[in-house]
């Protein structure tokens, strides 16, 4: 058949046709669609003119179908089952999902979820596998361009076809360990901390960062932040404040920091203090800054990819280290 003879065909008028073949009777079939019994009499002529064939024979006991009849009932049924199916909304068998997401998040945030998504994963979908990195320099860029599937970020706002969800807020802290000048106090001021050198993980500074608005005014103030080091390994950035560097890190981060450092032979003590008072009074989230997941908008009704991120979220919120959002 022709494209433009394809177009002729009407789907209500394939339903009219086998609910005719299924009743046997205008009338009752008209009964049964909720139709006149009039407007189905000229759908079967529409039928009747689309198929060249009268489809139909009036018997004592209602309606015979033509051989043709029988021939288009054995083919549109199987169309009309699969249309059907179309419109039912998805089911998701976690059991069976064999698929590989890509994760983009950073250490500090990627400890708030990750023990309890692999213990989830490993008996919910067995199947499913995560290939989780770091941030690189592009940012959203890699969500656009499917690099990453979701990712997790201290953001302010996401371009127009990246969508994003609060999770909560996350605290940053200071850790230093007795070789650093300033370990005998219980707080810090910022000209304190910046005298001497700074190690910073996972944080970085850059205008899409929730942070970016308090640095710049920290600027205005006379205060220019300028790590001495800045590093994503949590090993490097251990072997820095074994050696007196001050390491500034989110709160999950500095616990896990503190649990290594009680486990590690030959290591200076350590111990945690909060951002300087300075710092939490010019910042506009007092200095719990808002973590988001963000994803593209053409996974938004993804039932596999709604499912990870979903669950992402739960865990992440009953995170001690995470407060909710009000």
């Amino acid at each position: 058949m022709h494209l433009d003879e394809i177009l002729k065909l009407d789907i209500k008028l394939l339903v009219a046709f086998v609910t005719i073949m299924e009743e046997g009777s205008v009338s009752r079939a008209a009964e049964k669609l909720g139709v006149t019994q009039p407007a189905l009499s000229k759908s079967l002529q529409r039928l009747r003119e689309l198929f060249k064939d009268s489809l139909f024979t009036r018997q004592a006991y209602g309606l015979t179908p033509t051989a043709r009849a029988t021939e288009l009932h054995d083919a549109i049924q199987p169309i009309l089952s699969s249309l059907s199916d179309l419109m039912s909304p998805n089911a998701l068998d976690l059991k069976t999902l064999d698929r590989r997401f890509k994760l983009r998040v950073d250490e500090g945030d990627l400890e708030n979820f990750i023990e309890a998504l692999l213990a989830s994963m490993h008996y919910e979908a067995p199947k499913v596998r995560l290939s989780i990195s770091s941030w690189g320099e592009s940012h959203f860029e890699e969500i656009i361009s499917g690099n990453a599937d979701l990712g997790i970020m201290r953001v302010s706002d996401t371009p127009n076809n990246v969508r994003s969800k609060l999770i909560g807020y996350m605290e940053v802290c200071i850790i230093l360990s007795e070789a650093h000048p300033l370990f005998q106090q219980d707080s810090v001021t910022v000209s304190e901390l910046l005298n001497h050198k700074v190690v910073t993980h996972h944080l970085r500074s850059e205008n899409k960062t929730s942070f970016s608005k308090t640095e710049q005014k920290l600027k205005q103030q006379g205060h220019t932040i300028q790590p001495s080091l800045e590093t994503d390994s949590l090993m490097v950035a251990m072997q820095a404040v074994k050696r007196g560097m001050a390491l500034v890190t989110s709160r999950s981060i500095g616990d896990l920091f503190l649990q290594v450092m009680c486990e590690k032979n030959n290591f200076y003590p350590v111990k945690l203090i909060e951002i300087p008072q300075e710092v939490i009074e010019l910042d506009e989230y007092n200095g719990r800054h808002p973590i988001h997941i963000c994803w593209h908008e053409r996974f938004n009704n993804d039932l596999a990819h709604r499912w990870l991120r979903e669950k992402i979220i739960a865990f992440m919120r009953e995170s001690p280290w995470m407060h909710l959002p009000t």
